[in-house]
């Protein structure tokens, strides 16, 4: 992603050779969050407002071998992020989730609620070109709004469906399975198959 130029949290994948302090240097000191790379549905997430509370963290993730990163925390987002839902190259739809009063992270799972949401054209424009940029035919790409822009937390390659559906009115299972039967068609009238499928208008 950022090498596509693709606006991000400051982010650092751990490693035991670095420094607990590089490590927080990296992404502009605390407070940070620390993720598990293993985790879903908010588990494994951290938020660490103090550099002591971040070095306790980091050191108890290496003494079990647990692969994570850090990341920048994006204090005006409020608790919040966007769940953008890609086919085949097109917005489909799209949610808010708001976290609990107090709690920064969103996730449904957590108690987070899905709300409709209208995207700008440089979040459209952003969650297109992640799903791009990952070559991902069907994904669910999670920004968050910061001062600076539309900034990528992750590209989801399983979202779920219930959540948004709901929030958005849009039948994205339906059109998901438009898009298979449309890239089955396509795979056995040209060997080429997918790639020669014209993306499905979304209105």
């Amino acid at each position: 992603l950022t090498n596509k130029g693709i606006g991000m949290p400051a982010t650092g994948f751990a490693d035991s050779t670095r420094r607990i302090k590089d490590l927080i240097e990296m992404v502009g000191g605390p407070p940070l969050i620390i993720k598990t790379l293993e985790g879903t549905q908010g588990k494994g997430v951290v938020l660490c407002e103090t550099r002591k509370a971040a070095e306790s963290v980091i050191d108890a993730l290496r003494n079990l071998d647990a692969n994570f990163l850090i990341q920048e925390f994006i204090a005006e987002s409020n608790g919040s992020d966007i769940r953008v839902f890609i086919v085949n190259g097109k917005v489909v739809a799209s949610m808010m989730r708001q976290g609990q009063e107090g709690e920064f992270r969103s996730n449904l799972h957590k108690g987070g609620k899905a709300l409709p949401v209208i995207l700008s054209e440089d979040e459209r424009k952003t969650a297109v070109a992640a799903a791009r940029a990952l070559s991902m035919g069907v994904c669910g790409v999670d920004l968050i709004r910061s001062s600076t822009g539309p900034k990528v937390l992750e590209v989801n390659s399983s979202p779920g469906l219930r959540g948004i559906e709901q929030a958005s009115g849009v039948d994205v299972a339906g059109t998901i399975a438009d898009w298979v039967e449309q890239a089955v068609s396509g795979r056995n009238d040209n060997e080429e198959g997918l790639s020669n499928v014209e993306p499905i208008p979304i209105v």
